[in-house]
């Protein structure tokens, strides 16, 4: 995750046009989650759009704890919760990595519930659960969700063209960072430890069901101006790292807003575009 660490990330626009998660999924996880619920921490929050998500959508938890390695996004997750300091006065920040829980003060201190969104592919996996292990308590939850490579419902030759410009080797390809592979393929290939966890609930969502099952309120989805997708595309840290390697060159996300509109010549830039992302979760529960 180290771009999204670097002090020069736009944290801002990352909050600003990144997707938000369907409450249906939140309702999945609040049945879920069984037992008490004192302390819950959001690992890898970025600028807190989940941990906001789940302090509004969960029935309450008496400490929410938001954690990033980015100082950069951690002040933005503050600057939020001061815009809004009765509601959130249970949501806490801290700059910390994913399997660091030293922030929790005083021995032997568990938590119910772990949440991991859109975060995972960066970490070292084996060594992310058993970090968690270590500070949840028995029966306590642990989830990890997340989203990779929109399509376009209604527009379907803007999939391949989408595809090309995030993995092809003239566009975005090379400037994704070693993890991005676990995300595109939806962590099929990162699997829980049941040495560790038990009670698992997976669920993949991928091209195929999308385009068969449109109207599943777990699928994470927007409608949004050509213009604002564009705006989502600066998010990624491919972008933030092809921007650092060629400061004065023409931005490389107008290039492919070029090639949608020579494709479809009747959109333009405030054409508004359903976007729907593939997407997974992963639950389990502490043995």
């Amino acid at each position: 995750m180290s771009v999204f660490s670097e002090k020069d990330f736009d944290a801002k626009n990352y909050s600003s046009n990144r997707p938000s998660y369907p409450d249906d999924f939140y309702r999945v996880l609040d049945e879920y989650h069984e037992g008490p619920r004192n302390r819950l921490i959001d690992v890898g929050c970025g600028p807190g759009v989940a941990t906001f998500q789940l302090a509004d959508k969960l029935r309450p938890f008496t400490q929410i704890v938001g954690t990033d390695i980015s100082n950069t996004m951690v002040e933005k997750a503050r600057s939020h919760k001061e815009k809004n300091p009765v509601k959130y006065e249970a949501v806490t920040f801290e700059v910390s990595s994913a399997d660091d829980f030293s922030f929790l003060k005083g021995p032997g201190i568990k938590c119910d519930m772990v949440t991991a969104v859109q975060c995972v592919h960066w970490l070292d996996f084996e060594i992310f659960q058993e970090s968690v292990a270590a500070v949840l308590r028995e029966g306590g939850t642990f989830v990890i969700w997340g989203y990779a490579d929109p399509i376009f419902p209604e527009y379907p030759k803007l999939d391949s063209l989408l595809n090309d410009f995030t993995y092809g080797p003239d566009d975005l390809g090379p400037y994704w960072e070693s993890g991005r592979q676990y995300l595109r393929n939806l962590l099929r290939d990162l699997h829980l430890k049941d040495d560790l966890f038990t009670d698992f609930k997976e669920a993949c969502f991928d091209i195929d069901y999308i385009r068969s099952n449109q109207t599943d309120p777990l699928l994470i989805k927007r409608t949004i101006t050509l213009a604002q997708f564009q705006d989502y595309l600066k998010t990624w840290s491919a972008f933030h790292s092809w921007r650092k390697k060629h400061p004065r060159e023409r931005d490389i996300t107008e290039g492919f807003v070029n090639r949608v509109l020579q494709l479809y010549p009747h959109l333009t830039n405030q054409s508004k575009l359903q976007v729907v992302w593939k997407s997974f979760y992963k639950m389990c529960k502490k043995l």
